[in-house]
């Protein structure tokens, strides 16, 4: 069962800064994952500029709200492969739910207010990306009917 009072929607201009402190916190939660998404030394004034992004329309971006804060957010990005009969693809490239919020039921209505909104726009096919070492995250998809789709091998350099 979801929280009571959650609100999921599009974030909003004044709501920029909030939504940063849980991008900066949804990266520091995957490094401890994986050495490769260690973040950088200015991640907070990073944070700002990409959350402007978010709001501004850069990929789909949903934020979980209880009352007047922010709890929780998705953002997603399309890609388009024209050879596949289901071209139009969104990635979820990001999910976060505060700890004190966890287990109520949010990411996975973050998800599927995702998926709705993203099946309106013409995407057939919807991912998720997060690093293999996370297996609360690989629990969490599995358990909503995502199946692994492809794999991606990483070598620094």
């Amino acid at each position: 069962m979801y929280e009571p009072g959650i609100v999921i929607r599009r974030p909003l201009p004044e709501e920029a800064e909030e939504l940063a402190g849980l991008i900066i916190r949804f990266y520091r939660f995957n490094e401890e994952f994986d050495p490769a998404w260690s973040v950088i030394r200015d991640a907070e004034d990073k944070a700002r500029e990409v959350a402007k992004s978010y709001i501004e329309g850069n990929g789909f971006t949903l934020v979980a709200t209880s009352g007047e804060r922010l709890v929780g957010y998705l953002h997603a990005i399309t890609r388009e492969y024209p050879m596949l009969e289901k071209s139009v693809q969104a990635v979820i490239t990001e999910l976060y739910v505060l700890p004190t919020h966890r287990g109520k039921g949010i990411a996975t209505k973050l998800v599927e207010e995702a998926i709705k909104e993203l099946a309106k726009q013409g995407v057939g096919v919807v991912t998720s990306e997060f690093p293999t070492a996370n297996f609360v995250a690989e629990k969490f998809y599995k358990s909503r009917g995502f199946r692994p789709y492809t794999s991606i091998y990483l070598k620094e350099v």
